[in-house]
């Protein structure tokens, strides 16, 4: 090479090297980037990596330690503000709103894990840094990291993570709730899953449970997710509602999840936060030209388009929340006060639902699948389809709506004896307050009787209860060490949901009450203990037969008392605040 030549290079490195900034590195792609996105969910070796990396290029990220699974791995929020934050006493004073994304509950759904370390590093060292001026993002890269490794659903005991909101088993969703729902008070919450319907690429919902805040459940859907679609919109994809075509009472249209609050969204609504499930479909098609059509996507580009999906819905609930923080947290703090004020409340204006059905909340246009079997699932699979799948666009109902079919009135308290105390780590646990009367008094309550006990599945260990049960007004002596929950707390929608034994998932559901309920026996069961008192009593007449059989019926059909006493009336009585007991982590091992 000439002279000139060598001389002009080294000028065109010093031009370079003199026009970079004084302490530039290189970008930090994601283990995802920089497998070009073809080798599906990034394990926990190389995430934990890339974080630890990442906090070290960045002073405006912090990570802190949250719990360790069974399988011995490290589940950590990381913290990310300008200026930075350290812990929740930082932002006591702060006019910044909180968006907590939590990613990977179900080990085999990883999309929004992967979108969420480019979202980190996007805000760290990218072109989102001055997002983090007017908002504090939380992010838990992976929740559920030994369901990951092998790519499983549940955790190392088997459970569900999404459906421990209420019973608080698993050591994952216990940190998740008592160490950062309760403790950093985010403004939005959102879950990352796989699931929903093709052609969209991101699928979504909010709490559709009409026990919570309307206003919050309003917002989310009004304000927040529109921006989310014309997010997607704007490159060239399209989202929709979670999850898809499906019939409510023999009517086509487009179905959702469930809404009890044993799942995050619901539970997190419930607290007074606005919560959000993000869901990502297999991949294999996307929308396109402003909703108008249907493209199929080569499987090896399907967890790239799937990861960028996650990417735009974090990254808008982000920007939502940067350009409107006074308006959304004025509201979550309104949702907050109203609770408190409905639940100090005694007067029988206020109702809580026990009972709602599903119905159509408005009209929309929707793709549906009308042929083929579409591609293969998450991270783009091995193969194509063999029938490529062809969609069309339909109006129908959308079914995201839950009708009210029941309620009741919301007491002022509930009262319940000291032979339940177990209860009183779980109440803590989720940020409820508990008195204990000091002396004894007497009080006018409503009692529930119940009329039928019955086990509707075995899930996650439990046999769950559905409950029948009759209300009486009775007064009542309660002594000296019984427990008091005051309604006029900010989680006083959570608390109706807890205590009332009619909702679908409360304290009774769960076998909290087993010591004190038991389950009616059916015909059959009856036949049993006939037969067996009959072979144990040896020779009996007709008469002294058919007697047994009335007492074993008599004493099957004997209703139950519930001890979760309802008091209505703003009544003033001797009572201490009980204290949580110093507890560390106390489902670090299965007991």
């Amino acid at each position: 090479m000439k002279s000139s030549s060598l001389r002009r290079l080294f000028l065109l490195g010093l031009a370079l090297l003199v026009a970079a900034p004084l302490g530039a590195q290189p970008r930090l792609p994601t283990p995802a980037e920089a497998a070009n996105y073809q080798g599906g969910g990034t394990l926990y070796e190389p995430l934990m990596k890339f974080v630890h990396d990442l906090d070290a290029r960045s002073e405006l990220m912090n990570v802190m330690h949250l719990t360790r699974t069974l399988g011995g791995r490290e589940i950590v929020l990381c913290i990310l503000s300008n200026p930075p934050v350290f812990q929740p006493a930082d932002l006591r004073y702060s006019n910044k709103p909180v968006v907590l994304i939590v990613n990977n509950v179900h080990g085999g759904e990883v999309a929004g894990k992967d979108a969420a370390l480019e979202i980190m590093r996007d805000l760290a060292l990218g072109d989102l840094r001055p997002l983090l001026d007017k908002v504090v993002v939380l992010v838990i890269p992976t929740i559920n990291p030994d369901g990951a490794e092998v790519r499983r659903r549940t955790n190392d005991q088997g459970f569900d993570l999404n459906r421990d909101y209420i019973k608080l088993e698993s050591q994952e969703i216990h940190a998740l709730l008592t160490r950062v729902l309760n403790e950093w008070q985010p403004h939005i919450h959102v879950d990352t899953h796989h699931g929903g319907a093709d052609p969209y690429t991101l699928t979504y919902q909010t709490n559709m449970n009409p026990a919570g805040d309307a206003n919050l459940m309003r917002y989310g859907n009004e304000r927040i997710l529109p921006r989310v679609r014309q997010a997607l919109r704007a490159e060239n994809y399209d989202g929709f509602w979670y999850s898809g075509p499906g019939t409510v009472n023999g009517v086509a249209g487009w179905t959702p999840t469930s809404v009890e609050p044993r799942k995050q969204h619901v539970y997190s609504t419930l607290a007074n936060i606005v919560g959000f499930l993000f869901e990502t479909p297999s991949g294999a098609h996307r929308v396109v030209d402003n909703g108008t059509r249907v493209v199929p996507i080569p499987p090896e580009e399907r967890y790239r388009h799937q990861v960028r999906g996650q990417y735009l819905g974090q990254r808008e609930l982000i920007r939502f929340a940067a350009e409107n923080g006074a308006e959304l947290m004025a509201v979550v703090a309104q949702a907050r006060q109203d609770a408190i004020r409905r639940g100090h409340d005694d007067t029988d204006e206020d109702l809580i639902p026990l009972e709602y059905e599903q119905v159509e909340a408005f009209r929309d246009r929707f793709w549906r699948r009308v042929g083929g079997t579409g591609g293969p699932g998450a991270g783009g699979g091995a193969a194509a389809a063999q029938q490529p799948a062809t969609f069309e666009l339909v109006e129908g109902p959308i079914f995201t709506a839950w009708k009210p079919t029941r309620w009741t009135t919301r007491p002022w308290g509930y009262l319940f004896p000291n032979g339940l105390a177990k209860i009183i780590p779980l109440l803590h646990d989720h940020g409820i307050t508990v008195l204990r009367l000091t002396e004894p008094v007497e009080l006018e309550v409503e009692v529930y009787y119940a009329t039928e006990i019955t086990d509707s599945e075995y899930f996650q260990g439990h046999y769950l209860k559905k409950v029948k049960a009759e209300k009486r007004t009775e007064t009542v002596t309660f002594p000296a060490g019984t427990f008091f929950v005051p309604s006029g707390q900010p989680k006083s929608n959570l608390i109706s949901y807890l205590f009332e034994p009619e909702t679908d998932d409360n304290l009774v559901t769960w076998g909290f009450l087993d010591d004190f309920l038991r389950r009616t026996p059916s015909q059959a069961d009856l036949e049993a203990q006939l037969a067996q008192a009959l072979d144990e009593a040896g020779e009996l007449t007709a008469e002294q037969r058919e007697a047994l059989r009335a007492r074993i019926q008599r004493q099957a059909q004997q209703q139950q008392r519930i001890p979760l006493y309802r008091l209505m009336k703003k009544t003033a009585f001797a009572a201490t605040v009980a204290q949580p007991l110093p507890i560390f982590e106390r489902n670090q091992y299965v007991r």
